[in-house]
């Protein structure tokens, strides 16, 4: 009997107890005594399906062999499926944007002050040249120190170009330093790709700051997916953002100061064969920012290509003017020699009528004088320099350019320069005469369309073997009248009246 009740009484407890406390408070086999179902029926069938569902399942997980290496119990709780990756990526990239709204904000301020102060003093650049090797060129400084200081309305851009070893950088950087305030100087590097960093430095702002997380995340997944350089990425927004706070910053200095100020683009022809694009782009930008008179751009180059390709373009319509900075005069080089070299006036002048007053070669072969080396042999290397040039311009005996060069050489020998126009009506099309043009022979100007021999040493070559240039001259001339007559060029012959030959006449 006591027995009975302590029995009913179990049966009690174990109903009003909650599931989950009579399974953990009960033993695995108990499960499986027919008496338990008894007590299942209470609240119905439906109740009684749901109780038995949870034993059962319960009892399966019981039965699961335990995990006994921690290994593989870390491994399985961290495998993540693949179906999560994109969300894990858009999660860090909505980060990286938040993140970068807050770290824009601090960079603008901070890029906004620095631009200002490099504007308000001026990029100031070095000069290579030291200042006892200066030589003074008051004209053309007097010209550069105009350009550096533009009126309010100025709204044109400007060009600068001369030949390799003119002097025109030492020229450039000496006023740009002088002049100092709003005055902008960026050399243009010979690998391109450094050209954002040298226009930040310019500008007084390092691009490290400029660049954004979430560009360098994308930038990185781009090129991990092949579909972009990520340097190209981050490059061209750092170009823009700079360019964007550079413009600003000129409206804010002209509204200060009541005058634009000046950006000088130097050695601009290594962007005419590496990406002539880019130089179209400047070029558009600076007949923008004339039109709106934000600034103004000096572009100033070494080769004859960048003054023709920015004058066959609609851009050159806010090109104001083109300086060009040629050689010293015959009493500026003999001065240079011998006050800034000590060098024989005899010696000084047998120099300059070799070479004439390219100053870095003036330098170079007076350096070599100085050095002990005879004057012949510096004669001879320059000549063999020469005609390495010829034989490149394909003008040697026997070559393509041959017969056309010779008659070209030979006016340009009598006249000192002949036009631009002349000198492709002799070669033809303007394809030949550029290609000839650009092999270190002749030189063009752009201020007068005109043609020169790049260098005296050039000419100087015809008169290699001391004989009188008048006799040279005379045997040249002998030697052309036969040929234009075995071309039947002579008056009453058959090609007599030809447009090439006419021209040619000017200059016989």
């Amino acid at each position: 009997m006591f027995f009975f009740k302590t029995k009913q009484v179990f049966h009690q407890v174990l109903y009003f107890q909650s599931l989950s406390l009579v399974l953990r408070n009960s033993k695995p086999n108990l499960f499986q005594l027919s008496f338990l179902r008894n007590f299942t029926i209470v609240k119905g069938a439906e109740t009684k399906y749901k109780s038995e569902a949870v034993i059962s399942e319960s009892y399966k997980i019981s039965e699961k062999k335990p995990i006994t290496s921690f290994k593989k119990k870390t491994n399985t709780s961290f495998i993540l499926p693949g179906k999560d990756i994109p969300f894990i990526i858009l999660y860090f990239l909505e980060m990286g944007i938040l993140i970068d709204v807050s770290f824009a904000l601090f960079l603008s301020q901070v890029s906004k002050y620095r631009i200002n102060s490099a504007l308000e003093n001026g990029t100031r650049p070095k000069s290579k040249v030291k200042n006892d090797e200066f030589v003074l060129r008051p004209q053309i400084s007097a010209t550069l120190n105009r350009i550096f200081q533009p009126d309010k309305n100025h709204s044109y851009y400007n060009a600068i170009c001369g030949e390799h070893g003119s002097g025109k950088t030492t020229l450039i950087t000496k006023e740009a330093t002088n002049v100092g305030k709003g005055v902008i100087y960026v050399d243009i590097p010979s690998n391109l790709e450094n050209l954002g960093k040298a226009f930040g430095k310019a500008v007084n702002l390092s691009f490290f700051e400029e660049t954004s997380i979430t560009v360098i995340l994308i930038s990185k997944i781009l090129s991990k997916l092949g579909l972009a350089n990520d340097k190209t990425v981050i490059s061209s927004f750092q170009w823009e953002s700079v360019m964007k706070r550079f413009r600003h910053a000129c409206e804010v200095y002209k509204t200060k100061h009541g005058k634009p100020p000046v950006i000088i683009y130097d050695n601009i022809n290594r962007l005419v064969e590496k990406n002539p694009e880019l130089l179209d782009i400047l070029q558009d930008e600076a007949k923008d920012n004339a039109d709106e008179r934000t600034y103004v751009a000096v572009f100033v180059s070494s080769e004859n290509l960048v003054s023709r390709r920015m004058k066959s373009r609609s851009a050159c319509s806010r090109l104001w003017t083109t300086i060009d900075i040629g050689d010293l005069t015959k009493e500026e080089s003999l001065d240079y020699l011998i006050n800034k070299h000590k060098i024989d006036i005899k010696e000084a002048e047998k120099l300059y009528d070799l070479i004439g007053g390219r100053i870095l070669q003036l330098k170079s072969e007076a350096d070599k004088l100085q050095q002990g080396k005879p004057f012949e042999a510096i004669k001879e290397k320059i000549f063999t320099k020469i005609k390495c040039d010829f034989k490149n311009a394909k003008l040697h005996p026997k070559q393509v350019y041959h017969e056309v060069g010779k008659n070209f050489i030979n006016a340009l020998l009598n006249s000192k320069e002949i036009s631009y126009f002349t000198f492709v009506d002799f070669f033809n099309t303007s394809e030949v005469a550029n290609e000839v043009l650009n092999k270190n022979i002749f030189a063009f100007h752009p201020e007068k369309n005109t043609i020169t021999f790049q260098s005296r040493s050039s000419e100087a070559d015809k008169l290699q073997q001391g004989k009188p240039f008048e006799a040279i001259k005379e045997k040249i001339f002998t030697k052309i009248k036969c040929d234009f007559k075995n071309a039947k060029l002579h008056p009453k012959q058959v090609y007599h009246e030809n447009v090439i030959f006419k021209r040619m006449l000017i200059y016989f």
